[in-house]
């Protein structure tokens, strides 16, 4: 049997799930399911509504609620754009305050949401006020303020002082591309994309591992940190969602580039050579990964959010033609087993993303337990319906439903 027909019944097979469903596509149920979950979305991941009363401003919130906004524009479910309206109206007054929000912490994970913010400006103006308008001044005053390494790469946090996380390329650059041109006027917008693009490029550079051919989690320009190889200032191993994180931050970075800026091709080389490396990491029998990439250990564990944005970058670039027909199949492998692993119909109707880590870091000095061991990444809890994975499960889903494969 063909290969194009084994992947179109692949995809095909997973769909009886939807017997029973009010909803046609995975991308619009999940975020249904969400809403039904979390009615507020001030109090997404997991946010303890008593403890913060006022809600919680997160790069979560952000990546989930910019998912659920591309889900919308798919189904144009009203149901779907009340919930996104309530998150802004909420967590930013008519002066731009942003509930939680501290530009003197330079903490590039307080910068995605601004992105979510952004595009809900861009699209509802009707909705837009003075507050969320300068909200996206304050985030990008940040970025502009944000301390950087001697190689010009932004510091993760101030409380992690000359670090480079690749969590971090995704927090700033794609709304820090996505934003300039409005913001800082179109005349001067290509000094913040070559901005952008030297410390993509600078990081790539730093953190590239030859000895597995992936990229590590982090690295420390001092070589001091407790983490760090006192050699290379590299972490020990490669996360697989920091990985995640750094793929779909080209994607993202892609998006927002001007299709005849000078330099668009480094960012799609930089891709291309990420995506080769994630899908020699893919796991053959279920198309999906596990938590740490370069640990072969029967600890390690099958993780779905990372599973999740390896599916949308390769979906998504063999779309775009960043990637070939050959990366198409490798996305829509890992999309089925994401479908298979880690998709579970519950009895109340609504869909849940299992197999999720939860969370892991590196440091800061008070927390040294955070060492970037393998044993570390295995301590940390799995849960479901974790954010970081439900935002780019969606992504893929509408990747998946724009261009099904289709039986020959």
């Amino acid at each position: 049997m063909k290969k194009s027909l084994l992947a179109a019944l692949a995809f095909l097979l997973p769909l009886s799930i939807f017997a029973g469903s009010p909803y046609k596509h995975y991308s619009e149920w999940m975020a249904m399911s969400e809403i039904q979950r979390v009615p507020n979305p001030c109090y997404l991941d997991f946010t303890d509504s008593l403890k913060r009363p006022q809600g919680k401003w997160s790069y979560v919130m952000g990546i989930e609620l910019e998912g659920m906004l591309d889900a919308y524009l798919s189904s144009r479910n009203p149901a779907i754009l009340k919930y996104l309206l309530a998150y802004p109206a909420k967590m930013i007054d008519d002066k731009g305050n942003v509930t939680g929000y501290k530009l003197e912490d330079y903490n590039l994970d307080n910068v995605r949401t601004g992105r979510f913010i952004l595009r809900m400006n861009r699209l509802f103006p009707e909705h837009s006020t003075q507050g969320t308008l300068t909200a996206v001044q304050t985030i990008f005053r940040q970025l502009e303020q944000q301390p950087r390494t001697k190689e010009g790469v932004w510091w993760h946090k101030e409380i992690y002082h000359w670090q480079v996380w690749l969590d971090g390329i995704y927090m700033g650059l794609p709304f820090y591309v996505m934003s300039c041109a409005e913001l800082k006027g179109a005349q001067n917008a290509t000094s913040y994309y070559d901005d952008a693009v030297n410390q993509i490029s600078s990081t790539f550079r730093r953190t590239y591992d030859a000895g597995t051919g992936l990229w590590k989690h982090a690295w420390d320009e001092t070589h001091t940190m407790f983490w760090a190889n006192p050699e290379t200032g590299l972490s020990q191993h490669t996360w697989a969602r920091a990985m995640g994180w750094f793929t779909m931050a080209m994607i993202e970075i892609l998006d927002a580039l001007p299709q005849d800026y000078a330099r668009r091709n480094e960012v799609i080389e930089m891709l291309q050579k990420a995506m080769t490396a994630v899908v020699r990491y893919q796991d053959t029998n279920t198309g999906v990964w596990k938590d740490v990439l370069d640990v072969d250990d029967p600890q390690n564990y099958l993780e779905s959010t990372a599973s999740c944005m390896f599916a949308y970058c390769l979906l998504k670039g063999a779309r775009l033609g960043y990637l070939d027909a050959t990366f198409k199949e490798a996305g829509i492998k890992a999309y089925n087993g994401i479908i298979k692993h880690f998709i579970r119909t519950n009895p109340d109707g609504t869909i849940s993303l299992t197999n999720c880590c939860a969370v892991s870091g590196l440091g800061p000095e008070k927390s040294p337990h955070r060492d970037g061991s393998f044993a570390y990444y295995m301590s940390e809890p799995i849960r479901d319906n974790d954010a970081k994975g439900v935002g780019p499960f969606i992504w893929a889903s509408l990747e998946m439903e724009k261009d099904p494969p289709s039986l020959p």
